[in-house]
């Protein structure tokens, strides 16, 4: 094929948002994977370019007859590298295309002392992440209307000054905090909401999208909170894996179903205990 594969530009963010939408919604025809829920295209554009100005050197996209048609998007936080994004549009698929711009991204992490990536159950992906030599945790998702869920009283919204607290509980899970990345989130609509001193969790598009707290009865009240936020309405809590106990716990008493056949969390080196802690597949 004739095909470059370069390194992200601005000019760029447009074609990756939409080659992104097409993988995304080849992978919920080819395994029933729900596509995750439509966003603005501002803000599907802000997940790319917040990437873009702080990690240019992770940020790569396949070009063919001038259209975007893959890239890959790899982050470092104080160490701790991360793949947020390697798509590739269904009509260039099981070319070798996504093996070279992992193989882009992974050298990104080259120096990285721990690695994380969030896989969906694509047999293909699946097999090419794992030749990176990670170790695969399977996960499952949950999801459906919460049902006789109170939040806890000491939950409250988030505000300017948790910015510490939140960067502690970061160090302790994973090792590394999330900084910026969670303004991000907050910048495209999702809430935050704190347990004072002990954890935070992120609300948005329909799921809980970030969860980290310093112990287990924290984590289960935040995962409430965020659970009694939605109401009458659908949400969604993704990847977890056999080290989130407290959160399938919690949602199998608001009455959510639980889906198998989500994905898998893989990982390798010095990444934290990763629990209690929920993964937001964006910034890991």
């Amino acid at each position: 094929m004739d095909v470059t594969v370069r390194p992200m530009e601005a000019a760029d963010v447009e074609g990756v948002r939409q080659v992104t939408h097409a993988a995304f919604a080849g992978l919920e025809a080819a395994t029933g994977v729900p596509e995750p829920p439509a966003q603005p295209p501002e803000h599907a554009r802000v997940r790319i370019d917040h990437p873009l100005a702080t990690d240019p050197g992770g940020c790569w996209v396949a070009q063919r007859k001038g259209r975007v048609v893959g890239a890959a998007i790899a982050i470092l936080r104080e160490g701790l590298w991360g793949l947020s994004l390697l798509v590739v549009h269904p009509a260039q698929q099981s070319t070798g295309l996504g093996r070279e711009l992992l193989a882009r991204a992974a050298e990104y992490g080259r120096a990285a002392r721990g690695r994380i990536i969030l896989a969906s159950p694509d047999p293909r992906a699946l097999r090419t992440y794992l030749g990176l030599g990670l170790d695969l945790v399977p996960a499952v998702a949950a999801s459906g209307v919460p049902r006789g869920v109170r939040s806890p009283t000491e939950v409250r919204p988030g505000e300017p000054g948790d910015a510490a607290l939140m960067a502690d509980v970061d160090h302790l899970v994973r090792g590394a905090a999330h900084g910026a990345d969670i303004d991000k989130l907050v910048e495209v609509g999702h809430r935050l909401l704190v347990h004072p001193g002990r954890g935070y969790v992120t609300v948005g598009r329909g799921g809980v999208s970030l969860l980290a707290a310093r112990d287990e009865d924290a984590a289960a009240g935040l995962l409430r909170a965020a659970l009694a936020d939605a109401g009458d309405e659908v949400i969604r809590v993704e990847w977890l894996s056999a080290d989130q106990q407290w959160a399938v716990r919690e949602c199998h008493r608001a009455g959510l179903s639980f889906h198998l056949d989500w994905g898998a969390l893989l990982t390798d080196g010095d990444t934290g205990p990763l629990s209690p802690y929920l993964p937001n597949g964006a910034y890991l």
